[in-house]
């Protein structure tokens, strides 16, 4: 197949990750992968490292973008390409418009990662959801969701989780080195928070669990890893942390560029958001043979079945995490249980190598069976 990978969205989280990730994958494979995207983003900076050349597009008209939609679909019969595969949601409008402009057939599948919180069965989203040939949703509720609010066949919905790849053993030297640079001392329980850091992202619920934990005498230490998205958030934390007497049991230890290859290095991992469409954190985590905690909204769930593959907390819960967290510190040998359970599960359900079979039968058109 000769594959375009389309994503004009300037930001850079999970959903640019993840193209990233498709597009080295075809790259590496017997199909022809092209990439376009919005110029000087990290995205493009990303492709760029691995010896990718993505094309780029800029689009003045969200809703009508005729000139850049008709540049795209020359792109697409110079190149020849067989299937657009976009992520981004306002990249549909310039994704339809192409594939009509274009002079050859072409399949556009949509692979949708953001939850659906309206209907849109109006004329406008009637003639763009036409035009798309497979919907691809990365959880159950969303597929739900997708086949109530959109104007496709259910069968044309698909799931399709996403795919980890497995991150090896645990290195004792780079654990070492973490744990240095951390300031994890000699056989503290350790707890580690890993992705943007915002207030939709729950860290303040971790900071008052630990502030419970402490006050109770436990020896535990919670970590941070991620960028701040608003500084006076994470300023506010660690004000916080300082005036609780907590400097030595919470931290921030900023980005880390590979972190499933420290996620072993943890007693257990969190995911504190109060609604998270997926949750790949935890799956990146189970993985790594980590136990794991989140939080029972969204498609979390899905990864976590309580009590077996890891444990649940209600949203907003600092009180039910402070719990989950003091029960995994204190019986070791369910935590160790609960961490084989879930590494077995996601090493099954969450294979790199299963998603990319799935998602290549998906875009060459295979019909569910």
């Amino acid at each position: 197949m000769k594959i375009l990978e389309l994503c004009l969205s300037r930001g850079f989280g999970g959903l640019e990750l993840y193209v990233d990730k498709v597009a080295r994958h075809f790259a590496s494979t017997a199909h022809d992968c092209l990439a376009v995207v919005y110029p000087d983003t990290l995205l493009d900076k990303r492709l760029r490292e691995a010896g990718s050349v993505p094309h780029y597009l800029r689009v003045r008209n969200r809703h009508l973008p005729l000139l850049a939609a008709r540049k795209l679909a020359k792109l697409i019969d110079a190149n020849g390409i067989d299937v657009i595969h976009m992520h981004w949601g306002k990249d549909l409008p310039l994704a339809v418009l192409a594939r009509r402009f274009a002079r050859r057939p072409v399949r556009l599948i949509y692979t949708r990662q953001m939850a659906i919180t309206r209907p849109k069965f109006d004329v406008f989203h009637r003639f763009l959801y036409r035009h798309v040939d497979s919907y691809v949703c990365i959880t159950r509720k969303l597929q739900e969701d997708a086949r109530g609010f959109l104007p496709m066949p259910a069968e044309d919905v698909r799931l399709l989780y996403y795919g980890v790849a497995d991150p090896g053993p645990v290195d004792a030297e780079t654990c070492r080195r973490f744990a240095a640079e951390a300031g994890f001392d000699e056989g503290v329980f350790r707890i580690g928070l890993f992705g943007r850091i915002e207030h939709g992202k729950g860290q303040h619920l971790l900071l008052e669990a630990v502030d419970t934990l402490n006050r109770e005498g436990r020896d535990i230490k919670a970590v941070l890893i991620g960028h701040p998205m608003t500084q006076a958030y994470l300023d506010k934390l660690l004000q916080s942390a300082r005036e609780r007497g907590l400097e030595k049991h919470f931290s921030h230890y900023g980005f880390h560029d590979n972190p499933q290859s420290i996620m072993g290095c943890f007693d257990v991992v969190v995911l504190a958001t109060y609604a998270e469409t997926f949750g790949l954190v935890l799956i990146e985590a189970m993985r790594a043979g980590t136990a794991v905690v989140g939080t029972n909204a969204g498609g979390v769930p899905e990864i976590i079945r309580d009590g077996e593959t890891g444990l649940l907390f209600e949203p907003g819960d600092a009180a039910g995490l402070a719990a989950a967290l003091r029960r995994l510190q204190e019986d070791v040998a369910f935590r160790e249980a609960l961490a084989a359970q879930g590494k077995a599960f996601a090493d099954t359900q969450f294979s790199e190598e299963r998603h990319f079979v799935e998602l290549e039968k998906i875009l060459a058109g295979e019909k569910q069976g």
